[in-house]
């Protein structure tokens, strides 16, 4: 719904809303508050309002589209989840969840009048005279498939958020001595001393009894449970194995030709490729050495970014900040960063294939493999409604399946994240995301209606028999009991030795005095600040405790398989703020001082509003797709 409303209108109604979701994705953590079963509804609870998976995977999915027009339509939902948008999207729902109780708790109302007004005063619901179109504005909710009521209803509560949030806006002039402070405070760069020691060098571990192995096992059952498997039956029925007994003769193609032969004409289109970063100053740092080496791809991977292609994208198909900036690269130019609502965007521009018409011998065998679709999916559609009536007969799958010449894909054991119990993929798993949470979401013996792939496919699942997740027998996973229990007990060792170089340092000892040992590396690092100067070897984690540091103060830390130990050696002050830095900061303030405000109060109905997360179900959700 909340996606519909923003393609329909970009107006005040949804600026609220769109407020909030911009706030910080990391402004505060969710914690595992109970874990549960992984297929339980709900997967979170915020004060009185559930948070449901269907929820999720809805609210999920207009994320994913919006990602899409930014990284291309090749952008698999399980990247989108490494990228963090999963965790995002439930973050934004928990903090409206939050939002929306407490403008019940305040008693903040907006009458529907309100909301039709606003609405009429939008020029997409407008006729040529100017006047509100009634018709019109059905016509376009009808398009978007939404509910005149449901409509109003989401109108009314994001007016609502809007008043709610614009009691925190605020025009005032920061003084001059914060303006000052902060630009010092940012500027100041930080040295320190790094000892860094591996968990792996620390061989004198020794062996485990019997007994301590089996009680590390059972205190630790987690990685060594298998999940829980289902034995699925997929029936295909495919547009494509369709359109190939489908003859279409040369002169049907040519006459095609000939009728469209004006609506073959192509834009000039463009092939690029992207990467997309949070920090202004990274971005542009990125930008200038992507410049000079005339390989973006490269650059990125050297600080540890992908880029993502976009091919053969034309003027009106890009995104609204990413199309002007881009038609206006030369081959293999890189772009300065361009600022959206995913962050900031350095382009590379790979190939310009030039406006015009393609010749009929160039298009003949693609335009033959459209009508034979065309045809094709005009019998499958046929085929697709007898199949619905069959099993709302109740029909077997089986028999249905071998009257309409339907291909039977068995899969005797498959998990939540696709995989066998050997760890591999199945031969062969189509719509691999639907099947999964159809099957998952089925009891055994259940039969699902027909799922579509939007891409000419049809499914229908289902699900044969349940194993239950289990822990593994202990003598078939001793192995990696052992090997487990050896990395706890090395990272256990290597963290007392590290407190014992932390104390060393904060008795003077000298950070050269432990070079050479096994294990230890020393070395000064970079130059750290605010203002984007940092050591890329140093763990992001690290840095707030790094600002928090006194000069000759220690800190340690515990990074993937070593332990960090952190002494500030030196302090540089800020060079003198130009006078375009200290008005960048005076309009950052002005800009962020509302956010800085709602953030507080979100933190506040952070407090207010418990957060409960059903772990086991958010990873399930998460795993879908891998």
């Amino acid at each position: 719904m909340m996606q519909s409303m923003r393609n329909l209108a970009h107006t005040k109604v949804v600026k609220g809303l769109m407020i909030i979701l911009m706030i910080s994705f990391a402004m505060w953590g969710i914690g595992d508050i109970f874990r549960g079963n992984p297929l339980e509804r709900n997967v979170a609870k915020v004060g009185k309002i559930s948070i449901t998976v269907q929820d999720l995977d809805r609210e999920f999915e207009q994320q994913l589209t919006r990602a899409r027009q930014m990284f291309g339509p090749d952008l698999t939902a399980q990247q989108a989840k490494k990228m963090g948008i999963l965790d995002k999207t439930l973050d934004n729902m928990v903090q409206r969840a939050e939002v929306d109780q407490a403008i019940k708790m305040l008693g903040i109302d907006v009458s529907q009048k309100m909301v039709l007004d606003e609405i009429a005063a939008q020029p997409q619901f407008r006729d040529k005279e100017g006047k509100f179109n009634q018709a019109m504005f059905r016509q376009l909710l009808r398009q978007q498939h939404l509910d005149e009521r449901n409509f109003l209803s989401e109108g009314q509560l994001d007016m609502q958020r809007q008043q709610l949030i614009d009691a925190f806006k605020t025009e005032a002039k920061p003084p001059q001595t914060i303006i000052d402070g902060l630009y010092k405070a940012r500027g100041q760069k930080r040295i320190l001393d790094v000892v860094t020691l591996k968990n792996d060098s620390i061989t004198n571990i020794p062996a485990p009894d019997d007994k301590a192995l089996h009680d590390y096992y059972q205190q630790n059952l987690q990685p060594f449970t298998a999940p829980e498997y289902r034995a699925i039956t997929i029936a295909k029925l495919s547009t494509d194995d369709v359109a190939k007994d489908i003859a279409i003769s040369d002169e049907q193609v040519q006459k095609e030709y000939n009728d469209k032969k004006a609506q073959l004409a192509q834009p000039e289109r463009r092939d690029i490729v992207q990467v997309v970063m949070q920090d202004e100053t990274k971005a542009k740092q990125l930008a200038a050495t992507a410049t000079s080496s005339g390989n973006l791809t490269k650059s990125a991977k050297d600080i540890g970014f992908d880029t993502v292609p976009i091919n053969g994208s034309d003027e009106q198909s890009l995104p609204s900040e990413l199309a002007k900036p881009v038609f206006a690269l030369q081959v293999n130019q890189v772009s300065q960063p361009v600022k959206s609502s995913l962050g900031w965007h350095i382009v590379q521009l790979k190939k310009i294939t030039p406006a015009g018409t393609p010749e009929f011998k160039d298009v003949k065998d693609e335009m033959r493999k459209d009508m034979q679709r065309d045809q094709a999916i005009e019998s499958v559609t046929k085929l697709v409604n007898q199949l619905d009536d069959q099993l709302a007969g109740g029909q077997s799958l089986d028999d249905i399946a071998d009257g309409m010449k339907m291909r039977m894909i068995k899969i005797p054991a498959i998990d939540a994240t696709g995989k066998t119990p050997d760890g591999k993929d199945p031969s062969e798993l189509p719509a691999k995301d639907d099947v999964l949470k159809t099957s998952f979401g089925q009891n055994a013996g259940d039969t699902s209606p027909v799922l579509d792939d939007k891409n000419g496919n049809y499914f229908v699942v289902r699900t044969d028999e349940v194993t239950p997740s289990a822990p593994k027998p202990f003598e078939q996973v001793k192995d990696q009991v052992v090997a487990a229990w050896k990395t706890e007990q090395q990272a256990k060792a290597a963290k007392e030795a590290a407190d014992k170089i932390a104390q060393a340092l904060r008795d003077d000892k000298a950070p050269a005095s432990f070079a050479g040992e096994k294990g230890i590396e020393v070395r000064t690092s970079a130059p750290i600040s605010m203002l984007g100067d940092n050591d890329p070897a140093l763990p992001p984690s690290v840095l707030p405790a790094i600002f928090h540091l006194k000069k000759g103060e220690v800190t340690t830390t515990s990074a993937g398989n070593q332990q960090i130990v952190l002494r500030l050696a030196n302090l540089v002050e800020a060079d003198p703020a130009p006078d375009s830095a200290k008005l960048k900061i005076t309009d950052e303030l002005k800009k962020n001082a509302t956010t800085e405000l709602t953030q507080q109060y979100l933190d506040y109905l952070h407090q207010l509003f418990p957060v409960e997360i059903n772990q086991d179900a958010l990873e399930t959700v998460r795993q879908q797709g891998s």
